[in-house]
Formats: structure tokens, sequence, C-alpha cells
């Protein structure tokens, strides 16, 4: 069964609708420990099946550490909206939990290191848990 669930960042700039085939319960958002992360605080949620459709306005992308990933902020109110990057030619990325209205469903936050990892091994995790997104 699909569910889908809807957010939008601070400003209301930037509309999320999320689709999935799990309820939010189900989904410990990730939490990464480092510096560039902590400086904009979130949480990250993605499963491979997912679909993410951002809608808005101006967009703006950074890129941290080794530069593999695009993170994408609202140029309004500077919030997350999503990480992603190309894998096998198709946009994969994750969603900022936070944005998500019914986010109090969620379960328990886990901590991230992805830091931790080489470059191949980054992507390879990726592939493995981020959806399809849309709208950057």
């Amino acid at each position: 069964m699909i569910m889908i669930y809807k957010g939008s960042c601070n400003c209301n700039q930037w509309q999320v609708e999320v689709e999935v085939t799990k309820p939010l319960g189900d989904f410990n958002p990730r939490s990464c420990d480092c510096d560039y992360c902590k400086n904009s605080p979130s949480v990250i949620i993605s499963e491979p099946n997912m679909r993410i459709d951002l809608a808005g306005g101006e967009i703006t992308i950074n890129r941290n550490g080794d530069q593999l990933a695009n993170f994408y902020y609202c140029d309004s109110c500077n919030d997350l909206l999503a990480v992603g990057c190309d894998l096998n030619s198709q946009l994969r990325g994750a969603v900022n939990a936070n944005l998500l209205r019914d986010a109090n469903q969620l379960g328990k936050t886990i901590e991230i290191q992805p830091r931790l990892l080489s470059a191949d091994e980054k992507i390879d995790r990726w592939g493995r848990l981020w959806g399809q997104l849309n709208g950057v």
C-alpha cells in the first residue's frame, strides 16, 4: 500500500511530498554527526522505493566533504530539503524528515558517521538506501 506524507520548509516556499510503502513509524531517521550537518540540524529518511517530490521556488545547492552529494536548501529560509546525487543516471536521495507534517510519528533517531566511509562505500550505501528524488 502506498502512503503519502506531505510537508514544507519553514517559509512554505518549498512543498515536500513523500510516497512510501510503510508507515513513518517504521522509519528511524538518520542524523549525521559531522560538523557540516551539525551546523544545519536535520534528520533524513529514505528507502529504495521512496519517491520524494519537491516543488517550490529558488534553491541553493551545496556540496560537502568529498563532494559526492548535493545538499538542497530553500533559498529563502535555508532549511535543508534533501540530499542527493546521480546514481546510475538517476537522481536518488533522502528527505529531511523534519519538514514532514507527521514527523512526530517517526521512529527513534539514529546517529550515523558517513565521514568514516570511503567514497565508494558511500555511493554503494546510498544506492541501497536512497529513493527517487524529483523537483531539484
